[in-house]
């Protein structure tokens, strides 16, 4: 099992200055103002506030506790009414106080929703272009909720992001404690290992690709899945429920109207915010006929920044490796296993082209009892059929929950009919592991896994087009 020492807790509370060898710098916040700083890539920035209250997309600071911020990190910390930091350690590539901030904006639309609230959780969809700051408004609705004893259910359906998972998941989260500012997906979840926060257990459909384009039926049917997944959850849980829900997305545009009728359907989305394009409003007011749903566009804030890809990558990487060894603050010890590849079902998802968005029509996307025989799962995903080291080795892998798979009938065939792939997509992840070795003439799979385990809880396994290498 992960291991955590004790006393690792007690030296962080008893580090109430940075060594005096170190050359500290401080930065004063003016009221209602921020400091961005970015990161390097192999720089660590120390950071403490000394005086004052601030927070990081809604999350408080600590006073006089050392937060430790590693590798392309870009971040900005806002202060209501004034603060003092102290940083050290390494010079941020670039550092500044803005007078521009767009809490204010994010504070006014908080106010809204808990109004909402006194009557039914708001169920909130922020779409918009690309670094527009979408997930920063979603991550500072979530604390803001949290800070009211709410337990919003925070949704991400960007694969190539992560929050209390791995890249390539659709997932939903509902947050119940503070996030985990120096934990690049926010925080742990129940198949890392020990945390100081409350260890979230997100619900997460595997999508295994980069781009919802890569396979946009594929897509839908999983924001399908996950919105029923989502509903029940809110049937079950009246705090959740009057809470709400808020739902992250990929860069869209008009382009993918039919995508955000989905999800607005799927979640019965009530408030759709538009973020930094008055364009998107002007056209969704045009097509959506919802009555049910408001439209609100919010400005873009200045502080956002182009990503490009090399920085994403980088941001994957350390998310995988955050999930199997933590963080510096709280090292994991991951486990590695080794297991016979005849004894395992691989499925990995199917990259199509130029896919004809219309192959879910609105009416079977409400319908929770829709005819199978209208989705053809075998554009969706397909059997690996000879799984072997050219495909496996350092591939990042979904463990499945297999209850409602046959698993012994397609261990002896090499079948992948709708009974195999329907139940393996329908199905939530239990937890993920990395491919480390395959070794083909002996017939067996070296495994690294959070938790310690003699086997895997499932034989079914989905292959994910992310890769990891140590």
């Amino acid at each position: 099992m992960a291991t955590f020492d004790p006393s690792i807790l007690q030296s962080i509370l008893n580090k109430t200055k940075p060594e005096s060898s170190e050359n500290v710098n401080v930065v004063e916040v003016p009221p209602f103002q921020e400091w961005r700083f970015e990161v390097a890539a192999k720089d660590k920035l120390k950071l403490k506030l000394v005086d004052g209250t601030a927070e990081i997309f809604g999350t408080e600071l600590s006073p006089n506790i050392e937060y430790a911020f590693q590798g392309s990190v870009k971040l900005c910390v806002f202060s209501f009414s004034g603060c003092k930091l102290q940083f050290w350690n390494c010079q941020p590539l670039s550092e500044y106080v803005s007078e521009e901030s767009c809490v204010g904006q994010y504070l006014t639309l908080h106010l809204g929703l808990e109004k909402q609230r006194v009557v039914e959780g708001p169920r909130v969809l922020v779409i918009g272009g690309k670094d527009s700051g979408k997930t920063a408004l979603c991550r500072t609705l979530a604390s803001y909720a949290e800070k009211q004893d709410h337990q919003p259910m925070l949704v991400n359906l960007n694969p190539r992001d992560f929050q209390f998972v791995i890249p390539g998941n659709l997932s939903a989260t509902a947050i119940s404690d503070l996030f985990n500012l120096e934990n690049v997906a926010l925080g742990e979840s129940v198949t890392t290992g020990p945390s100081f926060y409350h260890q979230k257990q997100p619900l997460a459909k595997t999508f295994g690709l980069e781009k919802f384009s890569d396979n946009v039926k594929l897509y839908r049917y999983l924001i399908q899945q996950l919105g029923k997944s989502v509903r029940k959850r809110l049937d079950n849980d009246i705090k959740v429920k009057k809470s709400g829900v808020i739902v992250d997305t990929p860069a869209f545009t008009i382009k993918e109207y039919d995508i955000i009728e989905e999800i607005v359907s799927s979640f019965n989305i009530n408030v759709l915010l538009i973020v930094g394009s008055e364009r998107l409003l002007v056209d969704l007011k045009k097509k959506m006929q919802n009555p049910a749903v408001t439209l609100l566009k919010l400005n873009k804030s200045s502080g956002c920044v182009d990503k490009d890809d090399k920085y994403e990558r980088e941001l994957q990487q350390r998310s995988i490796k955050e999930y199997f060894y933590g963080i510096d603050r709280l090292q994991l010890s991951p486990y590695s296993i080794t297991v016979n590849l005849k004894d395992f079902i691989f499925v990995r998802p199917k990259e199509t082209e130029n896919v004809n968005l219309s192959f879910l029509s609105g009416d079977l996307a409400d319908d929770d009892e829709a005819p199978r025989e209208s989705v053809n799962y075998k554009q969706l995903a397909e059997r690996v059929k000879t799984p072997g080291s050219d495909t496996l080795n350092n591939s990042i892998l979904s463990l499945v929950d297999d209850s409602q798979i046959d698993t012994l009938r397609y261990l002896n065939s090499d079948d992948d009919d709708e009974n195999l792939i329907k139940p393996f997509l329908d199905s939530s992840s239990l937890g993920f592991c990395y491919v480390q070795n395959c070794n083909d003439e002996k017939g067996k799979l070296t495994l690294l896994v959070p938790s310690p385990v003699q086997q895997l809880p499932t034989r079914t396994l989905l292959l994910t087009q992310f890769r990891y290498h140590e």
